[in-house]
């Protein structure tokens, strides 16, 4: 390793990982619906340890096996035709345990802007609403699901298993949720009053399946109605996913259209697209790399090229940022983990801490924008599009963003209250030594966009290939990951997984019904006449800046994307040029009230006030503006670099 900078810049900086507090905040907690606490119970505790280890357990199958067809493919050219099904139907399954968990902990993502603007005395209500509203979509899903598997006679074709044993994951882990929900702790409630919440949903559930098509919404349109109710469902505080999904049911009951479709198309949406494998894949690589310790090395690289310019720990902290970016392709884990480290010592070198808590959550933003982004495969996934054309596309803004911030810092940090002391340039031989420690971290995201620009591996493969290098990386290089931390990180990355992919799946009987009553294809008819394609993308950012403000970025990406992406389409809009602009429009929504979650978790682990964050964050808004403007206008900004590279 290479010795330390004994600048002030790099005193108290050192490695960290997110621990339950840091986590929380990552969560969002206030966003959270009541979750079950840690049990004194042995038996339970062995119970929730095993949902876990389950769930850890098939994500390690999953990578195994893919891994394996890897090596049977390229090494001794005989693929094998099961493994990619196995990683499927284990993919489906790792879904409905993890959202288990996921229910435990409180993690499934809710709209709460509504509910938490009545009065305090209020919430225990709204809480336990919600939680009814999560036994009813529990209970609708769990019982297609039960039909679902008993209509079911067909076979896979390369394991040659019922498909009952695929679909049976449905009613095992909505039965499993609901019991989750039975143990939540709601403050200033009761366990009669929370168990009495769980049996008016189970009930509701019956009202839904069997009363909805008598009643008067059968003269409503019925994609209409699954909109307004979905919408309804979140403003009551549902969890997002379960909103999407009973919305859809009732809206199916009341059309007349066949219920089993809500279910098939659940399952579908994760276990029928590959693609979306690279999803658990990537994040997982990301918890292993930040558990290998790949975080201090790259805060020195960046101590060495960036602590000496003006602004100091600011500009630091965007380079960490955009290192990091590279790796773990999540804003939110960037924000909890640079947070923690570098805004105590900004303190100490003369930021406020709002400040630099405002640049910690803008410049997190570049892990959404740089390869391997969890945004860009969401996308990608939902829109059809290339993943390693989306990657390419993603750099150049990527760069361009951070490069913008640092001129924010630089301009900033030497006026007013906002004066800060850099740090001495760190000689040549200390900046090799901390660029060739990192060296083989920057090689991995490098690595990914050469195997799949090459032609050689699938995205989804790639993630795998990735997770296997990160182990490596981890063991041999770092020699800081120890076989705990492996399997903390993959209890984590299942944990992440199982909450944006349960998120999309219950989009899935949503879009097809969209897609059903040609919602998509009438509103490209009614705007074929728009002939400044310039126009409609602005058009677009407006609706997308909107839907930010009060959406996190999954499930706003989960409900527009299917209506954008064929509206682009048909407009000439170029898909892949729409993936960038989408999701940094989106993101931008994360550091802006009302929603603002970058901000509320960096306002979170730095005990700092939301309000002067955001305040603080007014002058950061303007190169983040420059930045979107520049790739709105000029497509080329992302899509050269694709095109340079073959894509």
């Amino acid at each position: 390793m290479p010795a330390n900078h004994t600048t002030p810049l790099s005193e108290g900086i050192s490695a960290t990982t997110l621990d339950d507090e840091t986590r929380e905040a990552a969560l969002g907690a206030d966003e959270q619906l009541p979750g079950a606490p840690r049990s004194e119970r042995p038996h339970i505790r062995v119970f929730d340890a095993t949902i876990d280890a389950v769930s850890a357990a098939l994500l390690i199958v999953m990578v195994a096996v893919t891994t394996y067809q890897i090596v049977m493919r390229y090494v001794f050219n005989s693929p094998l035709p099961w493994p990619e099904e196995l990683a499927r139907w284990s993919f489906l399954w790792l879904v409905m345990l993890g959202a288990v968990t996921a229910t435990r902990l409180g993690s499934h993502i809710r709209m709460t802007m509504f509910v938490h603007r009545l009065p305090t005395s209020t919430r225990p209500l709204t809480d336990l609403v919600a939680i009814g509203l999560s036994a009813s979509s529990l209970a609708v899903i769990g019982y297609l699901g039960i039909r679902l598997m008993t209509d079911t006679t067909a076979l896979s074709v390369n394991l040659g298993v019922s498909y009952s044993w695929l679909y049976a994951a449905l009613p095992v882990g909505a039965a499993l949720s609901v019991l989750m929900l039975l143990r939540a702790r709601v403050p200033n409630a009761s366990r009669g009053a929370v168990m009495i919440a769980v049996l008016f949903g189970l009930a509701g559930s019956l009202v839904v399946t069997t009363l909805i098509g008598r009643s008067i919404l059968v003269i409503f349109d019925t994609t209409g109605l699954a909109i307004l109710a979905t919408l309804a469902l979140m403003l009551l505080g549902a969890p997002i996913a379960h909103a999407l999904l009973l919305g859809s049911v009732i809206a199916f009951e009341a059309g007349g259209l066949p219920e089993l479709v809500v279910a098939n198309n659940f399952a579908s949406a994760v276990s029928t697209n590959f693609v979306m494998l690279a999803i658990p894949f990537f994040v997982l690589m990301g918890a292993l790399m930040n558990a290998s310790g790949i975080t201090s090395a790259l805060i020195r690289v960046a101590i060495a090229f960036f602590g000496h310019w003006r602004g100091g720990l600011g500009q630091v902290n965007v380079a960490t940022s955009t290192l990091l970016g590279g790796l773990s392709g999540s804003s939110s884990a960037d924000t909890a983990m640079v947070a923690k480290t570098l805004v105590g010592p900004m303190e100490k070198s003369g930021y406020s801490r709002e400040f630099a808590s405002s640049i910690t959550a803008a410049a997190s933003i570049t892990a959404t924008l740089l390869p391997p982004s969890i945004s860009f495969l969401l996308y990608a996934s939902l829109a059809g599009v290339s993943v390693g054309a989306l990657f390419m596309a993603g750099v150049v803004p990527g760069l361009l963003y951070a490069a913008a911030l640092m001129v924010a810092v630089w301009w900033l940090s030497g006026r007013g209250k906002y004066k800060v002391r850099a740090g001495e340039k760190a000689p040549t031989r200390e900046r090799l030594l901390a660029l060739g420690y990192a060296v083989p971290a920057f090689l991995l995201p490098i690595g990914v966009l050469f195997l799949l620009r090459a032609g050689a591996i699938t995205a989804t493969e790639a993630g795998a290939a990735a997770c296997v290098f990160a182990l490596i990386l981890g063991f041999a290089v770092f020699r800081q990951l120890r076989p705990s931390g492996v399997w903390a990180a993959t209890l984590e990355s299942a944990r992440d997984t199982a909450v944006i992919l349960f998120l999309l799946a219950a989009s899935g009987p949503l879009a097809w019904l969209l897609i059903a009553e040609q919602v998509p294809a009438t509103l490209a008819a009614a705007l074929a006449n728009v002939e400044n394609p310039s126009l409609l993308m602005a058009g677009i950012v407006v609706f997308l800046l909107l839907i930010g403000l009060i959406l996190e970025p999954p499930p706003a990406m989960v409900l527009v994307v299917p209506i954008l992406a064929p509206l682009a389409e048909a407009a000439g809009l170029d898909l892949v040029h729409l993936g960038v602009v989408l999701v940094l429009t989106v993101m931008i929504g994360q550091l802006t009230p009302p929603v603002g979650g970058l901000v509320f978790i960096a306002a979170s682990i730095t005990k700092s006030k939301v309000g002067k964050v955001f305040w603080e964050m007014r002058w950061l808004y303007v190169p983040i503006a420059i930045v979107l403007g520049l790739i709105v206008l000029i497509p080329a900004v992302s899509l050269w670099l694709p095109a340079v590279a073959g894509f």
